[in-house]
């Protein structure tokens, strides 16, 4: 995950209005976005991806468990953790419902260190995303050049790439890679999240992580099933998006 590029949807009453304030927030490496009501907050997410959703569980003009529960159950939004954050200690019944957030800040807390926690949590869940091994290469233009990398792994979400390019994090790419078996290949818009140094002492490559936002045609399809087959007789991998 890039320290600049964490972006965080608020659906609570209190703005962050204060140039201050928000400068504060882009320092630490993350982009706000906030809405008041559950229709904003829907709109909000239909104009583009954000990494995860805090609801103030105390702002009774909404139903922070009911809005909770609806972007969980629908498939665009079902993997975007949620978090609620309250004054007081949540009830465990909300924490243990089946569609309950995924963590808990209680507040207020120091501003950096919510950004910690909400980055934690990113790592544990992405840590449940199943990654296979793909000897493939991906093309893409950067900079009025046509390149190619070599595929470390892939999963649903995002690709690794083997190169000593150095693009740097929130870059965007047009991304196209073949599947065996497939005669289309895969094309998908995506974004450089985090860059890797190479290290021989620790055998590890650099490269280049790489987040999935808007496929092309069936092209998400034809991904999943290939993942879906392969993942089974190949382990999960020690790096995570």
């Amino acid at each position: 995950m890039g320290q600049t590029n964490l972006k965080i949807l608020f659906i609570d009453e209190k703005r962050i209005t204060s140039e201050l304030e928000k400068a504060g927030y882009r320092k630490i490496g993350a982009q706000i976005h906030q809405a008041v009501n559950f229709p904003q907050a829907k709109d909000a997410l239909k104009k583009g991806h954000v990494d995860v959703i805090v609801i103030n569980y105390d702002y009774s003009a909404i139903d922070a468990v009911s809005i909770c529960e609806h972007f969980k159950r629908q498939k665009a939004t079902a993997e975007i953790p949620v978090i609620f954050t309250s004054v007081q200690s949540l009830p465990r019944k909300i924490s243990q419902r089946e569609n309950g957030p995924d963590l808990f800040i209680e507040t207020p807390v120091p501003r950096e260190y919510f950004i910690e926690q909400i980055r934690n949590l990113l790592e544990e869940k992405t840590r449940e995303t199943s990654r296979v091994t793909h000897p493939g290469l991906a093309t893409f233009e950067y900079k009025g050049q046509m390149l190619e990398c070599s595929i470390q792994d892939i999963s649903r979400s995002g690709i690794l790439l083997a190169t000593d390019l150095t693009i740097e994090p929130g870059v965007k790419l047009s991304l196209s890679f073949e599947l065996p078996g497939y005669l289309k290949a895969i094309k998908v818009e995506c974004e450089v999240i985090r860059r890797i140094v190479g290290d021989s002492r620790r055998d590890i490559s650099a490269g280049l992580g790489i987040r999935f936002d808007e496929f092309n045609g069936d092209s998400q399809k034809r991904l999943e099933k290939y993942i879906a087959k392969t993942q089974i007789d190949d382990p999960k991998l020690v790096y995570y998006l």
